[in-house]
């Protein structure tokens, strides 16, 4: 078993490149509807359009993001840390050992106002 995750944004493109830039994501898609953000052959993430005529059922009338947490594992939490520092990102959580959950992470908000954990866990 396993979950993906799909995140409808304001402008998929500049989106995309947001995480591009800042977590070192490829594009496996691309366009301006739809994306799928890889690491190699591993899918990470999808972006979609927030006004496509279809919502996949989800209903977008709620502001997007409220409640949710998206964690983003990385090889390396301090340099993503210093990387996400000098773009001038916002962040909302500084980096921090979370001994309940066996990571270090820090919290960033995405380009749409999505919260994104960014991770390394002691498992790998």
């Amino acid at each position: 078993m396993r979950a993906e995750t799909m995140l409808f944004v304001k402008d998929v493109e500049a989106t995309s490149k947001w995480y591009q830039e800042v977590l070192g994501m490829q594009s496996g898609h691309g366009g301006p509807e739809f994306e799928m953000l890889m690491d190699g052959d591993t899918l990470l993430l999808q972006l979609h359009q927030l006004d496509a005529d279809h919502d996949h059922g989800v209903g977008l009338s709620a502001p997007v993001g409220h409640g949710v947490l998206v964690y983003i594992h990385v090889p390396d939490a301090h340099e993503a840390y210093e990387r996400v520092k000098a773009l001038d990102v916002p962040i909302l959580a500084e980096l921090q050992y979370n001994p309940q959950a066996g990571m270090t992470e820090f919290t960033v908000r995405d380009p749409n106002g999505y919260a994104i954990g960014v991770c390394r866990s002691k498992w790998g």
